[in-house]
């Protein structure tokens, strides 16, 4: 099964702060998603700022064709995921590897 990035999300603590940023800087259109979403319309790899504490690495969603079978496969290999959630672009779900290093899965919508 080959496995490709399919979406990235920075934490930043303040949406319009990091908006204005990084429209200025790289050209993004941002749109706000809700209160604490703002996806980038314009880059090669869907992307989006998400409003908390600051990180230095970016989230990474890795793409699936079936989310519910990836999120099983990673508790059967020593992992544990969070809850499925819904965005307008897809399901994704935070999940962990058996050495609690994070990630999340993400399966586009139709």
């Amino acid at each position: 099964m080959a496995v490709n990035l399919g979406y990235y999300t920075i934490s930043v603590r303040d949406l319009d702060r990091a908006a204005t940023f990084y429209a200025g800087l790289f050209g993004w259109e941002l749109s706000r998603e809700h209160d604490t979403y703002l996806h980038a319309g314009n880059t090669a790899v869907p992307m989006g700022l998400t409003r908390g504490e600051p990180s230095a690495l970016p989230n990474l969603y890795y793409q699936v064709d079936d989310l519910e079978a990836a999120v099983e496969l990673v508790g059967k290999l020593g992992g544990r995921a969070g809850e499925i959630l819904e965005s307008r672009t897809g399901r994704f779900a935070l999940v962990h590897d058996d050495q609690e290093t994070s990630f999340s899965l993400w399966q586009p919508a139709a």
